[in-house]
C-alpha cells in the first residue's frame, strides 16, 4: 500500500492479483450474485487506491483489506434493505454462498446434491443477525484468525468469540431442523 500511496501501478496490479479472489469470494457470500460479488470488488479496489495515502500499516494488511470490503458490502445490504422496505428491490440479496463437506462426488445427482445443500446452508446463514454472520464468515470462509475479526468489526476479542459461538449453535441447530424436516418430507 506505501508503493501504490507512491503511484506504483504494479503494486497496486499485484494487491489486486493476490486479494481478488477473496474479495469476490466474501462479497459473494455476502450477497449471492457473482456480478454483485464482482461489484463489490471492483469497488473495494477503488477504495483502496484512493485511501492509500492514508494507509497506516499498524496491523496485517487483510484486516484492513476486509474491514474496507466488509463495511462497503454492510452499507450496499442497509441500501438494498431500504429500497426493499419501500418497495424497490424483491430479491433477497442477503445471501450467503458455504461449502459442503465432503461432496466430491461426481456425476449429475451429487452435482444436485451438492446444490440443494448449498441453497440450504445459504438460506439458514442469511438467517442469523448480521454481527454473527459476519463473524462467522470471516473465521469459517475467509479463515481471518479471532482478533483479525475483532479488529475488522471494531469489537473486543470476547464478543467476537461470543458470536461466532452462537453463530455456529444457531446454524447447527436450523441445519439439524432443516435435515429432520427434509427426511420427514421424504416419507
Amino acid at each position: 500500500m506505501e508503493l501504490v500511496a507512491e503511484g506504483d501501478l504494479d503494486a497496486f496490479r499485484l494487491l489486486m492479483e493476490r486479494w481478488e479472489g477473496a474479495a469476490k469470494r466474501y462479497a459473494y457470500r455476502v450477497f449471492g450474485d457473482y456480478q454483485a460479488a464482482e461489484d463489490a470488488a471492483q469497488e473495494t479496489f477503488v477504495r483502496l487506491y484512493r485511501a492509500a495515502g492514508r494507509y497506516e500499516p499498524t496491523a496485517k494488511f487483510s484486516t484492513y483489506f476486509y474491514t474496507v470490503l466488509g463495511n462497503l458490502c454492510r452499507d450496499h445490504l442497509r441500501a438494498t434493505r431500504r429500497r426493499a422496505a419501500r418497495g424497490e428491490v424483491t430479491e433477497d440479496a442477503f445471501v450467503l454462498d458455504a461449502h459442503i463437506a465432503g461432496t466430491r462426488e461426481r456425476g449429475p445427482a451429487a452435482a444436485a446434491a451438492a446444490h440443494e445443500d448449498r441453497q440450504l446452508v445459504r438460506r439458514v446463514v442469511a438467517e442469523l443477525p448480521e454481527k454473527l454472520m459476519r463473524a462467522v464468515s470471516l473465521r469459517e470462509f475467509e479463515g481471518l484468525t479471532y482478533q483479525e475479526i475483532a479488529d475488522v468489526m471494531d469489537a473486543n476479542l470476547g464478543e467476537v468469540k461470543t458470536w461466532i459461538h452462537r453463530g455456529r449453535k444457531r446454524l447447527a441447530e436450523r441445519l439439524r431442523e432443516a435435515v429432520v424436516a427434509e427426511m420427514g418430507a421424504e416419507r
